[in-house]
């Protein structure tokens, strides 16, 4: 039997503030460790300030503390935050310790990359900003590694844009070609879903699906869903589940009155294409 063992922690990071006018020591930091955080969820930051004799001191007063993280290649401020102070001034293990909370909503939409961040507090003399440092040397900016390893990377879903015009003997059809549905990632109960989109479309549209690894050969598809439209206009939506080794979309335009064939385009519109996700 394996063990995997799982490490919850709190992600901590050093900063050095010397709100003192004594001679810094001699217990010098050369580098800091990049500050490691997670795409699209919640990240919590504990910030241990220290003094560059590497102790902590006490924050538990009326300044403010700000984190910024920004690009440094195109000198881009991608967030800034304020920081909760936890230090109350009299609990030792919570000396020096503010925690940065940085939502989902504020790396959803962030590349995975290196950026930079800083660290400012307040001067409360005359309320102007000074900087926090991230080593011993006056560094002020560290590096902040923005990672994706929790969740995969959504895909993007297949469009279908070519339908070919055929005739069947009675009128003409419009099928789409065969799209791949990914059976070897879907369990029985997988969840297909199709966008529709369409301009004052009359007519019927049916999906398909096979379990055949060559259906252009065998052209042997059993219909999932047939729905008929009259004059629709936007998408519609249609959802499944199974197995299936690929699917098919087939638009039908709608006669027009005292027409032989159904094809009129002024009279059915359009059925201007299909977004499929499995």
């Amino acid at each position: 039997m394996q063990n995997l063992p799982i490490y919850l922690y709190s992600n901590t990071l050093d900063v050095i503030l010397d709100l003192d006018v004594t001679t810094r020591g001699v217990n010098q930091v050369m580098y800091q460790r990049d500050l490691k955080i997670q795409k699209g969820i919640k990240n919590k930051v504990r910030i241990q300030f220290k003094n560059s004799d590497q102790k902590r001191i006490n924050i538990s007063n009326t300044a403010t503390y700000v984190f910024s993280m920004f690009d440094a290649i195109n000198q881009r401020l991608l967030l800034q935050k304020n920081l909760d102070v936890i230090d109350d001034g009299s609990t030792l293990n919570l000396r020096g310790v503010a925690e940065l909370t940085l939502a989902e909503s504020d790396t959803i939409d962030l590349d995975k990359s290196s950026y930079q961040y800083a660290v400012t507090y307040q001067d409360p003399a005359d309320g102007t900003s000074l900087p926090a440092y991230v080593n011993t040397y006056y560094g002020m900016a560290g590096t902040v590694i923005l990672n994706e390893d929790i969740y995969p990377t959504l895909q993007p879903s297949q469009e279908i844009v070519s339908f070919l015009k055929t005739f069947d003997g009675t009128r003409y059809i419009h099928p789409g070609g065969n799209i791949y549905a990914y059976p070897e990632y879907n369990s029985n109960s997988a969840l297909h879903t199709v966008a529709l989109y369409m301009t004052q479309f009359r007519g019927e549209v049916i999906i398909e699906g096979t379990l055949y690894n060559t259906p252009a050969t065998f052209n042997r598809y059993a219909t999932i869903e047939t729905r008929t439209y009259s004059g629709f206009s936007g998408i519609d939506y249609v959802n499944f589940n199974g197995i299936f080794s690929y699917i098919k979309i087939t638009y039908i335009p709608a006669r027009a009155p005292a027409e032989s064939q159904n094809d009129n385009p002024n009279f059915f519109g359009s059925f201007d294409k299909a977004l499929y996700r499995c």
